[in-house]
């Protein structure tokens, strides 16, 4: 009781201290994206980068609407209607309609439609930047004066559905069970809307949810940014509509620690993941900043061992993995491990007592010095990093920043305020957030590919709970420096 009562205190000291090392001061968006607002609340988002000439120019029209818009007679018309426009060439001419596809063929999908949003994407090459204004046609032509009729329609069904959602796979295992509790799991953006097509509701749904103060256009590339600007005015100004209801909002429940086995065609052998998630905070000031960087540097940390230990221990034929995004207000987290089943006890407790050595130890200081030191290095090259940053990736993080209500710093800002952070965070510090983070409750999941005898959760649980219980006061887990020899290497997060 001693112990935990000192835990306590000094997780509220330095809770204290990491509040204080930075002020809570708004962040400022990066000058070089210019932005704004037209009169029927269509926003507009341009990066002109003329230090990539190589590259491609990529446009995103960003719709915030989906499958959570439909109501029980408008099943599937969220994802119709991008179906029905990539028929349409019109305001362009069949030539240059067919040849605006051609240029865009390099993107998997030009339309894909989720639950709260439908994007369209094109990819034009960089000496082919005549087509950007053909290509903002189209897309204002998709975004208020589609044609819908029993023509249209039947043409639509009769050609290729390149309509994709997300997730790809929306009735998969492990999506299905994550999705209980939340209003996403009757509203599935991959249905096909009843047959014949209400032509009328459709026309309605069109009308109702494809409005322009719920739109952004996103174009990045070797362009005039002033020019770009002037057409997005031109093109998209004399949209109509309002949004008379407002969207649903997406959000997952949060993950329930009771263990699950899944049985799906997503895996090909069993993977079993330790996942934990949080509700997601919107990174809007500074300190918001430096707590994200803070967990992120502790799951690095955490990561990293988690890996060595596996190497070290000569455990072979599993194949580790980890894995942090944001999933609708959700924070999630999870070490994956794809291996046989009859090497899954092992693995698991391998990992176990890793996480229980940073629960109760934490990482040392050499540790820590030499990640602080790998991250001063990055930081140094912080402007060759960007430099060399496609439009592609420089696209799809304004997509995620967006999403996740992160506001997109300079990179002069950037370096500024991640030395004050390298320079002010401390190894207590950031030991004390992986024992909080190391004592909450884990999900156990198991993935396991048809056809498989399946695995027996419950012993798995109640190993996994017997090797994690936390120390008594007195007997402290001992940690062997000898497990800690290499330096901290980075382990990077999968995107979505």
């Amino acid at each position: 009781m001693q112990v935990a009562k000192m835990r306590r205190l000094t997780g509220g000291v330095l809770m204290l201290v990491i509040a204080s090392y930075v002020s809570a001061e708004p962040l400022q968006p990066d000058p070089a994206w210019k932005q704004g607002t037209l009169t029927n609340g269509f926003r507009w988002q341009v990066l002109a980068t003329p230090q990539r000439p190589g590259d491609r120019i990529e446009v995103r029209l960003l719709i915030n609407t989906g499958s959570l818009s439909e109501n029980s007679q408008q099943n599937g018309f969220s994802r119709f209607i991008p179906r029905l426009a990539l028929t349409q060439n019109s305001p362009l001419s069949a030539i240059q309609g067919r040849l605006l596809w051609q240029q865009n063929s390099d993107t998997p999908s030009p339309a894909v439609v989720s639950y709260s949003n439908t994007m369209f994407s094109f990819s034009l090459t960089n000496d082919r930047s005549d087509l950007l204004k053909e290509t903002l046609n189209w897309l204002s032509m998709t975004a208020g004066s589609l044609t819908i009729s029993a023509d249209t329609v039947n043409h639509a069904l009769q050609g290729e559905d390149k309509v994709a959602t997300w997730p790809t796979d929306t009735r998969e295992g492990w999506w299905h069970y994550r999705l209980k509790g939340s209003a996403m799991l009757v509203h599935d953006p991959a249905v096909s809307p009843k047959m014949p097509i209400d032509i009328a509701g459709l026309t309605a749904y069109y009308q109702q949810w494809y409005t322009p103060d719920v739109m952004t256009l996103i174009v990045v590339g070797n362009i005039d940014s002033r020019s770009v600007t002037e057409q997005i005015n031109k093109t998209f100004g004399e949209l109509k509509g309002k949004r008379e209801t407002p969207a649903t909002l997406p959000i997952l429940s949060p993950l329930p620690p009771t263990p699950v086995n899944i049985m799906t065609h997503a895996v090909e052998k069993d993977k079993l993941s330790i996942m934990w998630d949080t509700a997601w905070q919107p990174i809007q000031q500074s300190i918001a900043l430096q707590r994200y960087w803070r967990d992120e540097l502790a799951r690095e940390a955490l990561f990293w061992r988690v890996q060595q230990s596996l190497v070290k221990k000569n455990i072979k034929d599993v194949n580790p993995g980890f894995d942090c995004r944001v999933l609708y207000q959700r924070a999630q987290c999870a070490i994956h491990i794809e291996s046989p089943g009859n090497k899954l006890n092992t693995s698991l407790t391998v990992i176990a007592n890793e996480l229980v050595q940073m629960r109760d130890n934490g990482l040392l200081q050499e540790e820590f010095d030499a990640l602080i030191a790998r991250k001063n290095m990055e930081l140094q090259k912080l402007f060759a990093t960007y430099g060399r940053t496609n439009t592609e990736v420089l696209m799809s993080q304004r997509l995620r920043s967006l999403q996740n209500q992160v506001v997109d710093i300079a990179p002069e800002q950037y370096q500024t305020l991640r030395q004050q952070f390298l320079n002010s965070l401390t190894v207590d510090m950031l030991n004390q957030y992986l024992h909080q983070q190391l004592s909450q409750e884990m999900a156990l999941v198991l993935q396991q590919p048809y056809g498989e005898e399946e695995y027996n959760m419950k012993d798995l649980k109640e190993m996994w709970e017997a090797l994690m219980a936390p120390p008594s006061a007195t007997a402290p887990l001992h940690h062997d420096p000898a497990d800690n020899q290499n330096d901290v290497a980075d382990i990077a997060p999968t995107q979505p």
